[in-house]
């Protein structure tokens, strides 16, 4: 690590972990006479040797950019990693027909189960389960309902966040909590998502460009149309819902969770830190993934930040907006901004080579009955901010802006939104540790 380091571990609750390291934290900063501290939060991992990693890839990225940057010899930077229980979900090999051999679908659907579902008599039953998944109704069924038991309870306002002022923008599907199993399988592994990739020599999809969203219809499809236990498809498919259903639970259990780790522990921490160095230290906030969700629940509770950066963020793009459905509610987090808590900008990096969060919304809104020709695009109720930037968010500088290489000129302004197209730069939900990244985190911890 080139930058003075301390990392802070959180529970599920959002209690801190271990109080000697928070207090090792803050003697961190106050000892470091750092001007600037930059708090870290991954996400979408239970890993945390591979969270440790993507702190040091791109804090190592700051590093090498550091000298393009205007004004950042003036300024020093201390970094604090957070550290919180995520859980893995939707990866590449999630998207239909991507990752998994056929047959092989029994074994990546009980490695899924082995990752994803924390409690062993749980993690027992549903793996007992999927050899009858193919052929059995009643399996399919016990699968649902083993995996609603981990679900929170379905919110009105979020009771995990209680400083937003805001309501829930995509709360879980009615057909998630109640619905019938055929009917959810159906839905979350319905037709594929075309996401608009261009294709290389030879067919495979090319991530490092972006392009037009292009989707199939709402998915919904007659289950007594025939086919293996009336899915229409062959076995090996009805394993990959399973997958899909156990991907979309996770999400909104990992949703709630960022909730209480972000208002929690972290919304604690931010006011020691800022203390730590005296009034002059700014406190900036870069999350990725369910990282991002984590920081802006912390940043809500927080009345001073400099700048707030979410890297392909695994939240609803209208988590800042104003009357996002026509009824006059405003999106969960806007009080940051309208509050005017930030006096530096916020940065939200989104690309549609985000195919994870995309693939997420897209099955959120199957259940909704809410797909179309928008699904998960910027059309969409159900759409990511790592899928398509802050929308109905009237602090959005317009017309969009690019990512930009290295050495490149932002104009980044205080209380204002940045959604930085990342098409170029970002190839997948988990690229984010590249130089321009980095430049423009730098660019706006130092603006």
């Amino acid at each position: 690590m080139q930058f003075p380091y301390a990392e802070v571990e959180f529970r599920s609750t959002g209690a801190t972990h271990d109080d000697a390291q928070r207090r090792a934290a803050v003697e961190l900063v106050a000892s470091s006479g750092a001007t600037d501290v930059l708090v870290l939060c991954h996400g979408w991992n239970n890993d945390i040797p591979a969270a440790r990693r993507l702190y040091q890839r791109l804090t190592d990225s700051l590093a090498a950019v550091r000298p393009a940057v205007p004004g950042a010899a003036s300024r020093t930077l201390a970094v604090v990693g957070a550290l919180w229980p995520s859980i893995r979900w939707s990866d590449e090999d999630e998207v239909a027909g991507g990752g998994v051999a056929v047959g092989d679908e029994a074994a990546a659907l009980t490695g899924a189960i082995a990752t994803r579902v924390e409690d062993p008599a749980r993690a027992a039953l549903l793996t007992g389960l999927v050899p009858r998944l193919t052929d059995s109704a009643e399996a399919r069924q016990q699968f649902l309902d083993a995996l609603r038991e981990q679900l929170p309870p379905r919110p009105g306002p979020d009771a995990t966040e209680p400083d937003a002022t805001g309501v829930d923008e995509d709360p879980p599907p009615a057909a998630l909590l109640h619905g019938d199993a055929e009917t959810v399988f159906q839905a979350v592994g319905g037709p594929e998502v075309d996401f608009g990739l261009p294709e290389r020599a030879g067919g495979a999809a090319d991530t490092t460009a972006g392009g037009t969203a292009d989707v199939v219809a709402d998915g919904m499809a007659d289950p007594a149309a025939g086919g293996a236990a009336g899915f229409g498809f062959d076995l090996d498919s009805v394993l990959a819902k399973a997958r899909g259903v156990l991907n979309i639970t996770t999400y909104y259990t990992m949703k709630d969770r960022a909730g209480k780790v972000g208002s929690g522990g972290i919304a604690t921490l931010l006011p020691e830190l800022a203390r730590a160095s005296g009034s002059g230290v700014r406190l900036h906030l870069a999350g990725h993934s369910f990282g991002a969700r984590v920081l802006a629940a912390a940043a809500v509770r927080h009345p001073r930040l400099h700048s707030c950066t979410l890297l392909q963020g695994a939240f609803s793009h209208h988590g800042f907006a104003v009357d996002f459905n026509g009824r006059g509610e405003n999106g969960l987090f806007r009080s940051l901004l309208a509050d005017r808590q930030l006096t530096g900008p916020m940065l939200v990096t989104h690309t549609v080579n985000d195919r994870a969060v995309g693939l997420a919304y897209a099955a959120a809104s199957r259940l909704a009955r809410q797909a179309g020709a928008g699904l998960g695009d910027a059309d969409d109720p159900y759409g990511g901010i790592g899928r398509n930037g802050a929308l109905k968010t009237p602090e959005v500088v317009q017309p969009g802006v690019e990512l930009l290489e290295v050495g490149g000129s932002y104009q980044f302004q205080p209380g204002r939104v940045f959604n930085l197209k990342a098409d170029r730069f970002v190839s997948s939900h988990g690229d984010v540790t590249g130089r321009q990244v980095a430049y423009a985190l730098y660019c706006a911890i130092s603006s």
